[in-house]
């Protein structure tokens, strides 16, 4: 595995479970509205000292891809923009508890919460 893959494999997880904590329990949504970037940095994602965090809420029609999350997140200098749509795109109340947290670890493909394109 390159190097690219290992770090956008590691982004990948950690966005996974940032999105399944936040959509699964409300004061974690609370806790990332109130400082994204600190929220960010805990989740383990790769945020630019330097750079400002933002949440984006809006709902996608469709689900997000890979790319269109990447982009959001590392397209404009100086600041990361998080895709965290209002509600997953999946029921998570039909999800177990185990399947929650395989998602959060980044261990079940399967129960991907957007599109890997």
């Amino acid at each position: 595995m390159s190097a690219e893959e290992t770090d956008f494999t590691e982004f990948d997880r950690a966005y996974q479970g940032l999105l399944a904590k936040v959509w699964s329990d409300d004061a974690a949504l609370s806790a990332l509205l109130a400082d994204p970037k600190q929220y960010a940095i805990e989740a383990g994602l790769p945020v630019d000292p330097a750079a400002t965090v933002t949440v984006d809420r809006s709902q996608p029609e469709e689900l997000l891809t890979r790319t269109e999350i990447l982009q959001a997140f590392h397209g404009t200098p100086g600041t990361h923009v998080l895709r965290v749509p209002e509600h997953a795109p999946i029921d998570l109340s039909e999800l177990t508890d185990e399947d929650l947290e395989l998602i959060a670890a980044g261990n079940n493909v399967n129960n991907n919460l957007y599109q890997s394109k």
